[in-house]
């Protein structure tokens, strides 16, 4: 692999192998007053990175995408192709409860109750989707009430002791895509505006292609290939290059949140379409060198070569650094959106950075978006991917050690229905490679069949639409509850031990949502005086192996200091399910 990156990518290799050699700066961890502690990537010799707190116990993130703070397209008929933000970004909209909700648009507003009903379920980190078309609606004019109301956000979840990772989200690269008047190309259907998300208008640059949908896919378009492609060659736009404004955004947000421990981190892109760029060259030339200029922009990391203003885009380009010293907090990378696939690797595996703080972020959506299912087969007739669901986690695993980073799934869900298939067997992936997940999505109005935690105002339909999608009078357009029930597949599944702290290595742990049981192992250092601590949701009865102290919400916790090779089961017991 290295022989045939030397020959197809000299620059990118070059770049790869002084990463590799070079020492890593340890980053500060130190803990600073506050409620949480400050998350890193902890690298043991000769073994896999894994996040960690500050005294370097390992933390498992789980918890689910909330996206109420998107910029998602609203309204009764698409002929409105551009209205403006629909739910208020004035945090004062929120201090006495929640606007309205209603089913123009494809979530609720997200508020205060929302991380308590989190916290409710164990969960220890949401995954804050945001927009930059609200961040920066015009260029280089940062919205200081949508940083407000990111703020308010992060206050509400460092009050139930969750973390938070700061997510540039985007979907088919913006909803301000050309909507086409008429199609022009054979079997195309026209995109349905209401799930893209992401750039704002200034900088979303289509070269006036076609806008129709192809293969019943958002992304499969000639103008969102064309605005992909303009990005990924950092096209200029009202004098600088489109990369190096998306920078200045996402520095915004480091500036603000820098110093908060809360913030676990940064989501750098979602979902990186390569546009017109075959992988794995869009990986290696354009997406990952970019994914280092902007980490060396914001932590000083200086990896890249200064280079003339005239090749910004040579894959062993860096970026100068901004000033802000984000060395704190984690880089969640994504590969590219072709990943999610096939479950396979886009890119040569190559080290883009020797800031010590990155996780690789996987969608693995398996059986589900993978290339069998979008040819028609299901999951249990499927004969691709080959591996199975564990084909994801474990060339997700290898990626992740090549880039110096810890393994993460930000993003991973599907419809009630296939909880028993789909979502078991991610879980279960999960747990046997140790790593943290958030689920996609937190709640949802409408769509369609709706994933959500929660049912949506319509209850627990497969024809849960959004007022567009259906004839007018069909779909009532005044106020809305903000959710309907608990949805009970997803607690059954969702709920379960939160490993807040780990002390030590060798982590093997389980559980089963059939039974409540639970087990874990692992092994503490020598001379260990670090406790380990697993709080255990209201839903899971069982006795512990180790003394639990209940808590007023039912929830409980497991707090012990572990001495050489230790454990804690849980034993089974009927789960005590508040959903419907």
């Amino acid at each position: 692999m290295v022989l045939l990156a030397t020959v197809s990518y000299p620059g990118a290799d070059l770049v790869g192998l002084a990463t590799r050699w070079a020492q890593p700066p340890r980053a500060a961890v130190v803990a600073q007053t506050g409620v949480l502690s400050w998350l890193h990537v902890e690298h043991p010799r000769g073994g896999t990175p894994f996040i960690a707190d500050a005294s370097g116990r390992r933390v498992e993130l789980r918890g689910t995408v909330a996206a109420g703070l998107v910029d998602y397209w609203s309204g009764s008929s698409d002929v409105q192709s551009e209205p403006p933000p629909f739910f208020p970004i004035d945090p004062s909209a929120y201090t006495t409860g929640c606007p309205t909700n209603f089913l123009t648009i494809r979530v609720p507003p997200l508020c205060q109750d929302d991380l308590a009903e989190m916290h409710a379920l164990g969960f220890n980190v949401v995954r804050l989707a945001l927009s930059w078309s609200l961040l920066e609606p015009q260029p280089g004019s940062y919205s200081a009430q949508y940083l407000d109301r990111i703020a308010q956000v992060v206050g509400w979840a460092r009050e139930q002791g969750i973390y938070v990772i700061l997510d540039m989200h985007e979907n088919a690269y913006s909803r301000y895509i050309p909507r086409p008047s008429r199609l022009v190309e054979p079997g195309a259907s026209f995109p349905s505006l209401f799930d893209q998300t992401g750039a704002p208008k200034w900088a979303t640059v289509t070269d006036n292609l076609p806008g129709d949908k192809l293969l019943g896919q958002r992304e499969v378009s000639l103008s969102v290939g064309a605005a992909f492609t303009n990005f990924w060659f950092d096209t200029k736009v009202h004098g600088k290059g489109l990369q190096e404004w998306y920078i200045g955004a996402v520095a915004a947000l480091a500036r603000r949140f820098g110093s908060d421990s809360t913030v676990a981190g940064y989501g750098v892109f979602n979902e990186p379409w390569p546009g017109f760029v075959i992988p794995p060259t869009a990986d290696d030339l354009l997406i990952y060198p970019f994914y280092r200029r902007l980490i060396d922009a914001l932590t000083g990391a200086h990896d890249g070569l200064r280079c003339s203003s005239a090749l910004p885009l040579f894959p062993i380009c860096g970026h100068p650094d901004l000033g802000i010293g984000a060395a704190r907090q984690i880089f969640f990378l994504e590969a590219d959106h072709v990943r999610e696939l096939t479950d396979l690797p886009t890119t040569l595996d190559l080290p883009i950075s020797s800031y010590p703080n990155l996780a690789f972020s996987i969608h693995p959506y398996t059986h589900k978006y993978t290339v069998d299912a979008l040819a028609g087969l299901k999951p249990d007739h499927s004969p691709y991917p080959i591996g199975g669901y564990q084909q994801s986690y474990a060339t997700g695993q290898a990626e992740a050690r090549s880039l110096g980073g810890a393994l993460f799934v930000s993003e991973f869900g599907n419809e009630p229905e296939l909880d028993a298939s789909l979502l078991t067997n991610e879980l279960k992936q999960q747990d046997a490679y140790a790593t943290g997940s958030t689920y996609w999505p937190w709640k949802e109005n409408c769509g369609g069949s709706t994933w959500g935690v929660y049912n949506g105002p319509l209850g627990n339909t497969k024809n849960a639409f959004c007022a567009h999608q259906q004839p007018a009078g069909k779909i009532p357009l005044g106020p809305q509850a903000q959710n309907g029930c608990l949805r009970q597949s997803k607690e059954r599944l969702l709920a379960r031990p939160t490993l807040n702290a780990i002390p030590g290595g060798s982590l093997r742990y389980s559980y089963d949502p059939a039974t409540g049981s639970f087990s874990l192992t692992a092994v503490a250092p020598a001379g260990n005086q670090l406790a380990a601590l697993v709080t255990i949701p209201r839903e899971i009865a069982g006795a512990t192996s180790r003394p639990a102290t209940a808590r007023p919400d039912g929830s409980r916790t497991v707090t012990f200091t572990p001495l050489g090779s230790y454990s804690l089961k849980i034993a089974p017991a009927p789960l005590r399910l508040t959903g419907c």
